[in-house]
């Protein structure tokens, strides 16, 4: 491994090889027999080491020095979650054409939104929040919008300038769907994707958000309620309520099955990865619940 790879994330460039004492032919042989591997345009490293989004940025900076690592490359950089596609982004001042994976995204940068990761130029973490909320499906970015919200990363008061500044911008749409979860509070993402399922399916007798004070005599609120069988459905999962609120929820369904209350938990997951067993299992509730009493 050339000397040059030390400082780069373990990566380097033929020209580095060469230029440290081998021949082409060498770099070639070493191709051609999987010693080293590319990672990213013409960018190689040694096949043992594991490639990661260190090591891609490094390679994308030396393919294009001019680029800015971004959005779910950027993301992987400052640990947000945001799922891995498998492509290397970086925006560029200049068109060219994508290479591989390392592809490439033209948006204007300001000089507030970069930051440097030693030798790589990055877009800075709130920045890279404001472009993944944008341009992540609807369910990755109500998902980021939740995490970023419970760790207060980004407030409402500054994605809404973000908008205002920029109102053509691709991505818009959800940034304002980002924007109204904000100002609803944490969990409106999960509480109004299981609204829509409710609806999709059909149900009706639901109460959103209901205050359970006038029905049960308790204080608390249900993410559903069902007051004719006192079907409770809630929306868990540290994602959206966050660790100081385990404890809480606990208790509160203590209280909610000592009032008589059947509680229906939901994650996140559930609700985006298995629709049709979260509705499959509200309505058996119903079912039972509503079904005349047979007696012994």
């Amino acid at each position: 491994m050339p000397d040059a790879a030390r400082g780069q994330a373990g990566v380097f460039t033929p020209r580095q090889a060469v230029d440290e004492g081998l021949t082409g032919a060498q770099v070639r042989r070493r191709i051609d027999t999987s010693r080293w591997v590319r990672v990213v345009g013409g960018v190689l490293a040694p096949a043992e080491l594991e490639i990661g989004p260190w090591q891609q940025a490094h390679a994308a900076r030396l393919t294009w020095p001019d680029s800015v690592v971004c959005l779910g490359t950027a993301a992987r950089l400052h640990r947000l979650p945001v799922p891995d596609d498998g492509l290397v982004h970086v925006v560029v001042p200049s068109p060219r054409a994508s290479r591989g994976i390392l592809t490439r995204h033209e948006f204007p940068l300001g000089p507030r939104d970069v930051t440097r990761m030693g030798q790589v130029a990055v877009t800075t973490r709130s920045r890279t929040v404001l472009d993944c909320l944008g341009r992540l499906t609807d369910v990755e970015s109500e998902a980021l919008t939740a995490w970023v919200l419970t760790r207060r990363l980004l407030g409402a008061d500054e994605l809404a300038s973000a908008i205002a500044e920029r109102p053509g911008s691709w991505g818009n749409r959800r940034r304002r769907r980002a924007l109204l979860d904000m100002r609803a509070g944490a969990a409106s993402p999960a509480e109004r994707r299981l609204h829509r399922l409710l609806r999709s399916a059909g149900l009706t007798g639901w109460l959103p958000n209901e205050p359970l004070s006038g029905h049960l005599g308790i204080y608390a609120n249900a993410d559903v309620f069902f007051p004719d069988v006192c079907l409770v459905v809630e929306i868990d999962g540290m994602a959206f309520h966050g660790r100081d609120r385990f404890q809480a929820d606990r208790t509160r369904q203590n209280l909610l099955v000592g009032a008589g209350c059947t509680v229906l938990r939901f994650t996140w997951e559930d609700l985006t990865q298995r629709p049709k067993v979260v509705i499959a299992q509200i309505e058996a509730s119903l079912r039972r619940l509503r079904a005349p009493s047979r007696g012994i």
